[in-house]
């Protein structure tokens, strides 16, 4: 077992809403034994899996403790996902749905489980995909100057955890201060493929998980021939505190929640001290 360990941890459930007006139960997180824990942020990804002319989509996304202690209990916990305006005609241009991460402060005991609960305001014709998370440690981070910064790169197909590549960290660092990915679509837009996940780390160095943490931004579908790509999303690095040793090795993994026919650009990035 490796000695050093993370002291920022993520989790994310990922799925689709209801067409229906209302709650769905996008998945239940069971933080890890060891607590208490500090959560200290809170975050969504939507999409629209199929554009409709003449339909929003998007609201607002909550947090319910169904079992083990969480203080304050989260209710009422209700965080904007961020509201997709409609369209009108036959074409339409895949919208970018840019993560909305809150900070929050929620102590948690070991195994305590939470549901992640999204809400659609209004009836969609197809459901929205989601992806809901958190944040936590025992040490609420800050952000620090970024002293280093390395990246892994690949194209990805598929809805499953694929392997994006290794960052070999720098014989100089003593800590990850901040993480972040970006995936876009390349190649030929096809209809009716939106694009949203999550990514993950791991490592035989340091002691990661559960290291499952938010993209920058996701894209709905599109419909028709004439797909518009959207504007460039603004990269997020979100701030952790994970001690390494000089030459760790930082196994960086995607996890998209459906497949898409062209390859989707992925890029991780890993900051350090």
């Amino acid at each position: 077992m490796p000695e050093l360990e993370a002291d920022t941890h993520g989790m994310a459930v990922a799925g689709a809403g209801s067409v229906a007006a209302g709650d769905t139960v996008i998945g239940t997180i069971t933080l890890p034994a060891g607590g208490p824990w500090i959560i200290f942020q809170v975050w969504s990804l939507i999409a629209a899996a199929t554009a409709t002319a003449g339909e929003s989509y998007g609201g607002h996304f909550r947090l319910n403790s169904v079992a083990g202690d969480l203080v304050p209990n989260p209710a009422p916990s209700r965080f904007p996902t961020g509201i997709a305006p409609s369209h009108l005609g036959a074409t339409i241009n895949s919208l970018p749905c840019p993560l909305s991460i809150f900070d929050v402060e929620y102590e948690a005991a070991g195994k305590a489980m939470i549901e992640m609960i999204y809400n659609e305001p209004t009836a969609v014709t197809v459901a929205t995909q989601a992806v809901l998370g958190i944040i936590f440690g025992k040490t609420r981070p800050v952000a620090l100057p970024i002293t280093f910064i390395d990246r892994v790169r690949a194209q990805v197909t598929s809805a499953a955890d694929t392997a994006v590549g290794t960052i070999t960290i720098s014989e100089k660092a003593t800590q990850i201060i901040a993480i972040g990915a970006t995936v876009s679509q390349d190649n030929v837009l096809v209809a009716g493929e939106e694009l949203l996940g999550f990514f993950r780390l791991g490592s035989d160095d340091i002691k990661l998980p559960p290291a499952q943490f938010p993209i920058s931004c996701a894209y709905a579908a599109g419909l028709g021939a004439l797909i518009n790509q959207s504007l460039i999303a603004r990269p997020v690095m979100i701030p952790v505190i994970i001690p390494v040793t000089g030459g760790a090795r930082i196994d960086c993994f995607i996890d998209l929640n459906t497949a898409v026919s062209n390859a989707a650009e992925v890029e991780i990035f890993v900051a350090y001290i």
